[in-house]
């Protein structure tokens, strides 16, 4: 679709289209009787050579109308800003790539050519110090480029003076071819072909002085846009990028070997990077087709390997398994026991509880017994007292404590010993 539409642009351009289309248009009118003035229809289609100059003359015209057309568009654009502001102090050369970017592709004419040329030259020398230089030599440039846009109409202003001389020798000859011995009284072939030989000259000359004098008044145009484009490029470039210059020219030198080094580093990890992209990349392919060819021998392995380690683990698991159960009956029979012989404790204890009840409740008689015996004491001291038989009540009465001692002895003794059975069981 690129290529059709660039077709039709070069084709609506064209001064050989657009040429053609007016001397058609020009002979048609001619020829359907629009045009009759009798000098025009002479001069310009009074014979074919005049058809084929006025052809050319219209080429030559439709090329300065269009060339005339895009000057005046370019004039028009020049004062619109292509580039961002520069910045105070400059940008590193670095940043022309980006620059470039920024002009729009669809853009052309002399200013945005000339700033994409300034800017790529920036990007191959990676400096621009020596930009006002080749700015000077891309404006030379341009202007010899210029000269030579009108290559075409320079070529039709050399042709038509040519047609004309053509035409003039075509009429002598016709003249000549006239003339006879035996009519010398009739001339009129001999003035026909003369007339022919000099309106052919004629229109020649007219024709070409015409193109001259428009090429001349649309060539100092185009020097005037020439020199605004020089001006605008140099406002554009003027200052954007730091310079590195010096007087002897060493840290020029230093950073360029500085931005070569780095340049070449850059290249050189790029380059690792893509060997290591692609290396990563084998490797990866290597090992997938490796893992694809053994994946059916590792599969197998691995379930048999799985089959047997299960088989392994399920008769270990039982063995286990039997054990806990032997250890848990064993366990079971020694709580028996264990509660057994705690039965039997139980009982052991209940029957020493049951004798020291039984001692106990022996105690607390002998308890009841001596409480009486003091009741009677207390009455017999009484009545002793009242009788005078002090004495003889006192002996006995040593004798009934005496007596007293060795039963509680006795019961001590008992309780003791039921304490005593009480704790070993």
């Amino acid at each position: 679709m690129s290529k059709l539409n660039s077709l039709s642009t070069m084709l609506m351009r064209s001064p050989l289209l657009w040429g053609g289309a007016m001397s058609f248009a020009f002979f048609a009118m001619i020829h359907g009787g629009v045009i009759t003035n009798t000098m025009v229809i002479r001069y310009l289609a009074g014979h074919w050579v005049e058809y084929v100059e006025t052809a050319m003359f219209c080429v030559g015209i439709a090329f300065l109308g269009l060339h005339f057309q895009n000057l005046v568009r370019q004039r028009r654009r020049v004062g619109e800003p292509l580039l961002e502001a520069a910045v105070e102090g400059g940008v590193d050369p670095a940043e022309a790539p980006a620059l470039v970017a920024t002009i729009p592709e669809e853009a052309s004419g002399y200013l945005p050519r000339r700033l994409r040329e300034a800017l790529d030259y920036v990007v191959r020398t990676g400096s621009a110090d020596d930009l006002e230089n080749h700015l000077k030599y891309l404006s030379d440039l341009d202007a010899a480029r210029a000269s030579q846009g009108y290559g075409l109409v320079r070529f039709v202003i050399w042709a038509i003076p040519i047609m004309g001389f053509l035409g003039t020798v075509i009429g002598i000859t016709e003249a000549i071819a006239c003339l006879s011995p035996t009519q010398l009284d009739n001339i009129s072939g001999v003035v026909a072909g003369l007339g022919t030989a000099f309106d052919t000259t004629a229109t020649a000359l007219a024709l070409s002085m015409v193109l001259m004098f428009l090429q001349f008044v649309i060539d100092r145009h185009e020097q005037s846009l020439l020199a605004k484009v020089d001006d605008a490029a140099c406002s554009a470039l003027a200052g954007r990028f730091q310079s590195l210059g010096t007087g002897d020219g060493t840290a020029l030198a230093v950073a360029r070997l500085g931005e070569t080094l780095g340049r070449g580093t850059a290249r050189l990890l790029e380059a690792q990077e893509q060997a290591w992209v692609s290396l990563e990349r084998t490797a990866a392919a290597g090992v997938r087709q490796l893992l694809d060819e053994s994946g059916g021998a590792i599969q197998s392995s691995l379930t048999a390997a799985l089959d047997t380690s299960l088989a392994s683990w399920a008769e270990s698991f039982a063995r286990t398994q039997d054990a806990l159960a032997a250890r848990r009956e064993d366990r079971w029979v020694g709580a028996a026991e264990s509660l057994a012989e705690a039965v039997r404790g139980l009982e052991a204890r209940h029957e020493a509880i049951e004798r020291q009840t039984t001692a106990i409740a022996g105690v607390v008689e002998a308890t009841r017994d001596i409480a009486s015996l003091e009741r009677s004491l207390d009455a017999n001291l009484a009545t002793l007292s009242s009788t005078g038989r002090f004495e003889e009540t006192l002996a006995t009465l040593a004798a009934a404590v005496q007596l007293l001692a060795v039963r509680t002895a006795d019961q001590g003794r008992d309780v003791q010993a039921i304490r005593r059975t009480g704790k070993a069981a």
